[in-house]
């Protein structure tokens, strides 16, 4: 009994030695499916895309591609420089949040298959956590439920991540970019199918934080999110300190100054929003590519119009909102209709009542909007005016 016993033991003892244990094979499965990510090419990218330099943002991922293949993390990067391309770039040939959604699609199902061979991978984890999130936020889905599942699906990825031995740190990111989620989808399908995916403000300012700190490749496209969300949650103080800091840092990109000349006009400090807007605007008569959006300038052209308004600069006032309306997005914004209304009311000043006139009965074929109907009944009274026919 004893001799079989101890006969036992040498066979476990030896099956043991020669039996990697948990925490090597780990750490063997890291070495051969987790090589160290590119992170400092990847940023160097991402921060081309936020200079608006889409060409030489495409140039540093193909320093990530030997021999011209394709890896998870130069796919993620591609498809963030096509998201940004959506917002901030015209005229892509494919469009590019159709790059972008192929992209993404190609991580989903890459990663998928990876991940099923090695669960615990936090960059795998990362990257097809990312790709979800980044998808849902997309416009044009084919069905409105489908932002909100790959939301949970991303939020998923991305929480097994941050909890996984490598701590991809880059995963605070994508869980704050959950807080936009919501913006196009029906509220009732919120509630039906995912309203758990979502962030609120403060949980999504704290992982956007988080990013900028510690993050390998995502610091700035993270206070790029967090300036809109201040801008979103009205929190315009901090949206001025950080989009000021955006502003230095991206000099060529008329967003960031967008977004601070309206956080400081909102803010009440309407003559350092003239200064902010009017700097821009000039910068986008030389240089087109600065703003492409229409809504966005249109926003310029707006909020610097009101801003000119209330510091007593009436003629300037005139040009800005005529630049509103030469860029209106022809949608159902109410700012389409105070711009006319105040490029009118420029017009009495200069002595061209006709054109005021024809405005004001313009505007009253238009919907209503607080009290905008009877505000412009009320010039046309004071013109003396026909009746609009």
């Amino acid at each position: 009994m004893k001799r079989r016993r101890r006969t036992f033991l040498a066979i476990l003892a030896l099956f043991l030695c020669l039996r990697p244990g948990a925490a090597e094979l780990d750490l063997a499965d890291s070495h051969e499916a987790a090589p160290e990510l590119p992170f400092g090419i990847m940023r160097d990218a991402v921060q081309e895309a936020l200079h608006l330099r889409f060409v030489q943002a495409h140039d540093a991922v193909s320093r990530a591609e030997p021999d011209g293949r394709e890896t998870l993390e130069t796919q993620l990067t591609r498809g963030i420089i096509a998201y940004l391309q959506t917002h901030w770039q015209t005229r892509q040939r494919p469009p590019a949040h159709v790059t972008a959604r192929k992209l993404f699609a190609q991580i989903l199902q890459d990663g998928q298959r990876q991940l099923a061979e090695s669960p615990r991978q936090g960059r795998l984890q990362l990257l097809a956590g990312l790709a979800a999130v980044f998808d849902a936020l997309l416009p044009q889905h084919d069905a409105p439920w489908t932002p909100l599942q790959l939301a949970a699906q991303g939020r998923s990825r991305l929480e097994k991540s941050l909890l996984s031995h490598e701590a991809m740190s880059d995963a605070h990111l994508g869980l704050g970019m959950l807080y936009f989620v919501g913006d196009g989808v029906p509220s009732l399908v919120q509630r039906l199918l995912g309203g758990t995916a979502l962030q609120g403000p403060e949980d999504a300012v704290h992982h956007f934080r988080r990013a900028a700190e510690t993050g390998r490749f995502s610091q700035d496209l993270a206070r790029t999110f967090l300036l809109q969300l201040y801008v979103a949650e009205k929190r315009y103080p901090e949206a001025i300190a950080l989009g000021q800091s955006l502003r230095q840092a991206y000099p060529g990109n008329g967003y960031f100054s967008l977004l601070t000349g309206r956080s400081q006009f909102e803010h009440g400090d309407k003559a350092q929003a003239a200064a902010t807007l009017s700097a821009l605007a000039t910068t986008l008569a030389e240089r087109p590519e600065t703003l492409v959006g229409t809504d966005e300038r249109f926003d310029l052209y707006y909020t610097w119009g009101r801003a000119l308004l209330d510091t007593n600069q009436p003629e300037l006032a005139f040009e800005a909102f005529r630049g509103a309306i030469n860029n209106d997005p022809r949608t159902t914004r109410d700012e389409s209709l105070w711009a006319k209304f105040h490029l009118a009311t420029l017009y009495e000043q200069r002595g061209s009542v006709e054109t005021a006139r024809q405005l004001y009965c313009t505007l009253l074929r238009e919907r209503d909007v607080d009290n905008l109907h009877s505000q412009a009944e009320h010039r046309l009274s004071r013109l003396g005016s026909r009746r609009c026919g």
